[in-house]
């Protein structure tokens, strides 16, 4: 399952850099910003399927990954191209510190409670 999380990503991010060639009104900044999304959420799954965690956490963080990747992926496609005031990016950032927080607190709760 891991090899297939990468395999995904890698194609995901070959097809944001090729459009993002392709298309002139999708701005490099966005390429770039797309393509860490893509980038951080290969790696969230991967470490989420790497790591010793209850099935019940494992499925449901699974899921809300991928919902939370697609979401600033979409939020990542609207942002302004200057990095200055830019709220999108704001959000993004916000929601992968979300992400990070529940993944530790899930990590945590799931080795601390040994049933």
């Amino acid at each position: 399952m891991k090899s297939l999380y990468v395999i995904v990503g890698l194609f995901a991010l070959i097809a944001n850099v090729l459009i993002g060639l392709i298309v002139s009104s999708y701005p490099s900044f966005n390429v770039g910003l797309n393509s860490a999304v893509i980038v951080l959420t290969t790696l969230l799954l991967f470490v989420l399927s790497s790591i010793k965690l209850k099935d019940a956490f494992k499925i449901s963080l699974t899921l809300l990954t991928c919902i939370l990747g697609c979401v600033e992926f979409f939020l990542g496609l609207f942002a302004n191209d200057k990095f200055e005031n830019n709220w999108y990016l704001v959000v993004l950032v916000i929601l992968l510190l979300v992400q990070g927080a529940l993944f530790m607190t899930s990590y945590v709760v799931s080795n601390y409670s040994k049933e």
